[in-house]
């Protein structure tokens, strides 16, 4: 019951007492008004005791709204100080949101930042991958290149190292031939005679090949490449253009054509090959080899 109601029942019982004084006055004055008197006595203590009991009712339950009234302030300050510390922690969290969104911001922004790096990362992978794919390539033709170059300077190198045992070879005649000079103009040497060259035992025939006085026998000391170098000489008889038979026991290996020749060895290119020669080779001059074996 609310406090106005209260207040309501209050007045109302005020009104009942005086409307119940001013019909007793009116009473009073008509006839049996005794009685009538008596009755509305009766009334007014009826009324009286249930104003009062109502009163009674009124002070309880307006003590108790007053309690409550007290403890809903108090519960209305506890929510006031829960809304207080709601508002504060809303306020925390709306910090902690906005900082949030400033890194996921800034999250998003170094994402945009990476991504753009990958891509430019991938591009350049790509192209070195490209790049490294024609390198590759370049580098397996430049090997491929290197291999036949290297084919070549091997060549050019035994070419030239033929061609210095040539010049020594052709040196070591022009000094020959410079004493035989020298010693010729001195004056005529009554002992000097001439050999008839080797293959000229027939008129007006000229060999192919230097033939050699007697048969001329060695072995392979070196070999490089179609170079092959034996270990016969000069002074063993052996001439530029003279033809070797190079064989392994009784397997033929190949043929040798003098084209460098020192006082203890001499050297050649292979003209014909069965097999590649090797160091330990025999090997026996063409001319006395055909004759043995004619």
């Amino acid at each position: 019951m609310s406090a106005l109601t209260k207040i309501f029942i209050v007045l109302l019982v005020l009104f009942s007492i005086a409307f119940t004084s001013m019909t007793v006055s009116i009473v009073a004055q008509s006839t049996n008004w005794k009685d009538t008197a008596l009755k509305y006595q009766e009334q007014a203590r009826i009324s009286d005791t249930n104003l009062r009991h109502e009163i009674a009712a009124s002070a309880a339950q307006l003590a108790s709204a007053l309690d409550e009234a007290r403890s809903n302030i108090e519960e209305i300050g506890r929510l006031e100080a829960a809304v207080e510390k709601a508002r504060q922690n809303a306020a925390g969290f709306q910090a902690q949101l906005a900082r949030a969104e400033s890194d996921k911001s800034g999250a998003e922004s170094m994402n945009r930042g990476l991504l753009a790096q990958l891509r430019l990362v991938q591009a350049s992978s790509d192209e070195y991958r490209d790049q490294r794919t024609k390198l590759e390539r370049r580098a397996i033709d430049l090997q491929r290149r290197n291999i036949d170059l290297n084919d070549r300077v091997n060549e050019v190198t035994e070419q030239v190292d033929v061609l210095l045992e040539q010049r020594r070879h052709f040196e070591q005649q022009i000094n020959i031939l410079r004493n035989e000079n020298e010693r010729m103009a001195a004056g005529p040497s009554r002992s000097h005679t001439f050999e008839d060259p080797a293959g000229a035992a027939l008129p007006n025939v000229v060999a192919l090949a230097p033939v050699a006085a007697r048969a001329i026998r060695g072995h392979v000391t070196d070999v490089g490449g179609n170079v092959v170098t034996v270990s016969v000489g000069s002074a063993d008889g052996v001439k530029m253009g003279m033809i070797f038979v190079i064989h392994r026991g009784s397997e033929y290996v190949g043929d040798l054509t003098v084209t460098l020749v020192d006082p203890n060895q001499c050297a050649g290119r292979l003209t014909l090959s069965a097999s590649p020669p090797l160091v330990g080779d025999e090997i026996a001059d063409q001319a006395s080899l055909s004759a043995s074996r004619g």
